[in-house]
């Protein structure tokens, strides 16, 4: 069973990725924010994390940054979750530091497949 943290500011997409993911017998922990997020990663260990790539205050893109940049964390698996399939925002999202991606609006056996290829393997999913 992994931990993982699911960073989006819509309470409906948080929801449903988690009803989805929690067949697998996993432990969620649901933030709404980066700023969210951090305050969970200070008091828990996660083995992944899927956040959101736009997102008021704080962007998806910079919580990954901060997320590689602790040595506390930077180990955690991450995938970018964007409506966007635009190449270059993919990009972005791997430079910053993402493992792998999961496109809006989710279709559930690709969120299924990209989250245990990221908890089961050390490359990118």
């Amino acid at each position: 069973m992994a931990s993982i943290l699911i960073v989006d500011d819509e309470e409906t997409i948080r929801d449903l990725l988690k009803e989805v993911i929690s067949s697998q017998g996993h432990e969620f922990h649901l933030a709404a924010n980066g700023a969210a997020a951090f305050e969970i990663l200070r008091k828990r260990t996660v083995d992944l994390a899927i956040i959101d790539r736009n997102m008021p205050g704080m962007t998806g893109i910079e919580v990954v940054q901060l997320i590689r940049q602790n040595p506390k964390t930077a180990k955690v698996k991450i995938l970018m979750c964007t409506a966007a399939s635009v190449t270059r925002e993919i990009d972005e999202a791997f430079a910053a530091g993402a493992d792998g991606y999961i496109l809006k609006p989710l279709d559930f056996p690709t969120v299924l497949g990209k989250v245990a290829k990221a908890l089961a393997s050390p490359g990118k999913a």
